[in-house]
C-alpha cells in the first residue's frame, strides 16, 4: 500500500524547488563575494593570523 501511494506522488516539484534554492543561494554568495567590502574581507582574513583577534562588530 505504501509503495502504491509513493508511486502516485509526483516529486518533480521538490527537484525544481531544490534547483531554484541552490541557484539563488549560489548567486547571492557570489555577488556578496564580488561586491563585498574588501576591508572587511581583509580584516576577517587576519583573524586566524593573530593571537588576540579583535571583536567583530557590524558598523
Amino acid at each position: 500500500m505504501i509503495k502504491q501511494i509513493l508511486a502516485l506522488c509526483d516529486y518533480s516539484f521538490f527537484a525544481e524547488a531544490a534547483l531554484v534554492m541552490f541557484a539563488s543561494i549560489f548567486i547571492i554568495v557570489t555577488l556578496r563575494t564580488l561586491i563585498g567590502n574588501s576591508e572587511d574581507s581583509n580584516r576577517h582574513a587576519q583573524i586566524v593570523l593573530t593571537e588576540q583577534p579583535e571583536k567583530l562588530t557590524h558598523e
